[in-house]
């Protein structure tokens, strides 16, 4: 192991042309994002590809970790995790020339879902070896880094759940049975929503500020929402009777849900979240206490690796974008 805390692989074999570092939480999707390591840490040594690998303690060691290997001129860090893990590395990449790569392994997987990052360890590494390097927005969150999605309401209530009593469940099912739950018991809240200099008063069952486009294991929550035009889209689903809500919901997995009359759509470089009671804040998958809470973009702050042959550099226009 050297100082940087990094064990070197392979150092014999013929350097790639962008250092690569992996970070590994081994506490993603209940563990498993160590089988996912396993196998990609196989794939490597049959190619003969050279790297670097460490595995966190915890959040502030995955920050740690990412600076130490983004001092390396041209380094690729790649989270080996689920979105919360990549927010993590992409905080400490900001003003530097690394580049944030994603080998899926958490428990949903929507910011590699809204790019088209292949869930396949070893195919997800190619992109990180030939793939294009894209400018990315990212989003500040009461100070916190989000790469993908916040919300507040019934889908952080969803997030909780899933953490403290579906938490042995495998992969999207203990957010399925806490979503069966909050449908059932989850009352809407009154809330004041402000963008930029706009006041918006409603009483909703969520909002959701995004980056990209998908969250919750396969949800098209934002379904044009553009990760490099320093906006996030914000979705509030309005007030309506619990049925209505159950029968519109599934049309969130399609992206058909924007444009029913209770879901409004505006798009903000700085929003600020308040509501009557204090409700639930959910960035990234992980819970981050909650309302008020207040978010700024952040255009073109991080670099990204993409599928080469998806795209052309401009995420409006990137096909990969699902």
């Amino acid at each position: 192991m050297n100082s940087a805390g990094f064990t070197e692989c392979g150092s014999s074999m013929t350097p790639t042309k962008e250092p690569l570092y992996f970070i590994v939480n081994p506490a993603a999707n209940n563990g498993r994002a160590q089988e996912t390591w396993t196998a990609l840490a196989s794939w490597l040594s049959s190619e003969k590809i050279p790297y670097r690998v460490a595995f966190s303690q915890d959040g502030d060691d995955i920050e740690r970790l990412s600076r130490l290997a983004a001092a390396e001129a041209g380094a690729v860090v790649a989270g080996v995790g689920g979105d919360g893990t990549l927010s993590r590395i992409a905080d400490a990449l900001v003003g530097t020339e690394a580049v944030l790569g994603v080998i899926p392994a958490g428990t949903g997987n929507d910011f590699a879902r809204s790019f088209r990052i292949p869930v396949s360890p070893s195919e997800a590494c190619a992109v990180l070896l030939q793939g294009l390097t894209v400018p990315l927005d990212v989003g500040r969150m009461n100070g916190r880094m989000f790469l993908n999605v916040v919300g507040a309401g019934l889908d952080a209530a969803v997030v909780v759940d899933a953490n403290r009593l579906f938490k042995k469940f495998a992969g999207s099912l203990g957010y399925f049975l806490s979503l069966l739950k909050q449908l059932i018991f989850f009352q809407p809240m009154e809330m004041e929503i402000r963008l930029d200099s706009n006041v918006f008063r409603t009483k909703a069952w969520f909002v959701t500020v995004a980056n990209a486009r998908y969250y919750g294991s396969g949800m098209k929550v934002a379904p044009m929402a553009d990760p490099q035009d320093g906006l996030a889209d914000v979705i509030v689903v309005e007030n309506l009777h619990r049925l209505r809500f159950l029968s519109l919901f599934p049309l969130v997995y399609s992206g058909r849900h924007v444009g029913h009359s209770a879901v409004k759509l505006f798009r903000s470089a700085q929003i600020t979240v308040v509501s009557k009671k204090p409700l639930f804040v959910h960035a990234d998958g992980d819970l981050y206490g909650t309302t008020p809470l207040t978010i700024v973009m952040e255009r073109h702050a991080v670099r990204l690796k993409v599928p080469r042959d998806k795209g052309t550099g401009d995420l409006s226009h990137f096909n990969g974008l699902g």
